[in-house]
């Protein structure tokens, strides 16, 4: 049941801490930046962490601050729009919060939702993408987007896809869907929540990013232990193969949309590709004492890339601040399992 429910603001100052080994000099007119942390499956320790690229201050769990309860179980993403309206997709408690810009809570959406996983707001209309539900074989029923009225939050309409259906993108009309259980991507036409066409990718699809001409890139992380992953360039009718990567990367990319250079993640390297040059660096930034990547976003208003070390989901994760010259700024704390970014 979708649940409308308004939260008085807390007084309680969030918890703050001072984020560690800050050498870099920060930019002025700079936004927060919000750090998603998954948590570990099962438990409600999900959270979403601020931090102030200016002061360098860390803010820890701003949801549960601001109303006195937990976010969930896997946070999985965070949307803002235009209007500083806030979705948090929390897959496991197959729920998400609509916040204000203070992280209050004023509705929480459960209604049509199996296993969600990102969300995009175009125009008055919600998409948010939903793995389905599994068997008792660990089997999918149905993956799909579900279409929201985006002032009421009604369902407006579903769109059947291919397993895994993850992230999310617009451009141009129509919504790109990626179905990480296998080799495809849907694309639905906005105009009429029909699904247009579905496009063969490499294996295991993941994040997608749309560049200054409106173009959608897809990172594919390639099938399990082949060091096949791949970058694609889509289109409403096809797909193309870019750059073999020759390694199994994560999900994630990210782009500098006005240099048109790729980010992406393989163990503990950051990778980028000039999209104009068509010059691919693998290791770009490795960092050493890391663990393993799990987050990856890039910054356009201070020039930054965010790198999040999950540290093997073995308690708190670390988040690496690198400069687009691959010079390393900071670090400072996040939650469980940090998975992405969102930059204000």
């Amino acid at each position: 049941m979708k649940k409308l429910a308004l939260w008085s603001l807390m007084a309680a100052v969030f918890l703050t801490s001072c984020g560690g080994d800050d050498e870099g000099e920060p930019n002025k007119g700079v936004g927060p930046v919000y750090v998603v942390n998954e948590g570990n499956f099962n438990q409600t320790n999900g959270s979403i962490t601020s931090y102030d690229p200016e002061s360098g201050e860390v803010s820890a769990f701003v949801f549960q601050t601001a109303n006195s309860r937990p976010l969930g179980d896997v946070v999985q993403s965070l949307f803002i729009d235009a209007d500083e309206v806030g979705y948090v997709v929390v897959n496991n408690s197959k729920k998400i919060e609509v916040v204000n810009a203070d992280f209050v809570s004023t509705a929480t959406i459960d209604d049509n939702l199996a296993n969600p996983r990102y969300l995009i707001r175009n125009n008055d209309q919600l998409f948010v993408s939903n793995w389905g539900t599994f068997d008792e074989n660990y089997a999918l029923d149905q993956s799909y987007v579900l279409i929201l009225d985006a002032a009421t939050f009604e369902k407006e309409g579903a769109v059947n896809t291919e397993d895994g259906t993850e992230n999310l993108v617009y451009a141009d009309g129509y919504v790109y869907a990626s179905n990480s259980f296998g080799n495809t991507v849907s694309v639905i036409k906005t105009s009429t929540g029909k699904l247009e066409t579905t496009l063969e990718v490499g294996y295991s699809p993941g994040e997608m990013v749309v560049d200054e001409a409106g173009a959608v890139w897809l990172i594919c992380s390639g099938s399990y232990q082949g060091n096949d992953g791949a970058i694609y360039k889509l289109g409403t009718s096809a797909a193309t193969k870019e750059v073999d990567l020759e390694v199994n990367p994560s999900a994630r990319l990210s782009i500098d949309k006005e240099q048109g250079v790729l980010y992406y993640i393989a163990g503990t390297s950051v990778g980028s590709y000039e999209t104009a040059q068509k010059v691919l660096e693998k290791a770009f930034i490795t960092i050493d004492e890391a663990v393993g990547f799990y987050g990856l976003g890039y910054n356009e208003a201070e020039d930054v890339i965010y790198i999040a070390d999950a540290k093997g989901f073995q308690g708190k994760g670390t988040v690496y601040r690198y400069s687009a010259d691959g010079e390393a700024l900071s670090t400072f704390e996040a939650g469980v399992a940090p998975n992405g970014f969102v930059f204000k």
